[in-house]
């Protein structure tokens, strides 16, 4: 992969990472309780591959190639599953605006997985193809959540807005 185009790979995720620290933000703020954390917890995450795409950026754009293990960072941070309580999926279904921002970010992550898988295929063997490769993963499991808390919290929203027979 020739460096512009790193560079550009780069720059592209870094975008999209400050677009789901907005959604989860901005969710966060609708929200109290065990569904503030999620969205407060999932924006801490985003911000972190967002610090670690500018940390390499930087690097790249200074002529260095980078060094620093970011993978291993990124593994040892790990992501926590929320506990899928009928609570927090009622909580997140009765709201149009969380349902909302769960449908936006589970967009946001899929094409986040894509994003960085291409970009490690392209990514000379090294840490920062396996950096690419650590965020593609770590973004499938914020999809998976993501559809799951989709796919579970329906039922309410159906009950929600009085949609029968639900």
């Amino acid at each position: 992969m020739a460096d512009t185009t790193l560079i550009e790979a780069i720059k592209s995720g870094l975008k999209g990472e400050l677009d789901s620290i907005t959604i989860y933000s901005e969710a966060a703020m609708k929200a109290d309780g065990e569904v503030q954390r999620f969205f407060l917890e999932r924006a801490a995450e985003e911000k972190r591959h967002h610090d670690w795409l500018l940390s390499y950026w930087k690097e790249l754009e200074g002529g260095a190639t980078p060094s620093r293990n970011l993978a291993a960072e990124a593994a040892a941070q790990g992501t926590r599953s929320p506990m899928l309580s009928d609570e927090f999926l009622k909580r997140v279904g009765e709201s149009q605006a969380l349902s909302t921002a769960v449908a936006a970010a589970t967009l946001l992550e899929a094409n986040a997985i894509k994003h960085y898988a291409a970009a490690a295929e392209k990514a000379p063997a090294g840490p920062l193809r396996s950096f690419l490769e650590s965020l593609s993963k770590w973004e499938a499991r914020h999809y998976e959540e993501l559809i799951r808390i989709q796919d579970e919290s329906r039922r309410f929203w159906f009950d929600a807005h009085h949609f029968e027979p639900f």
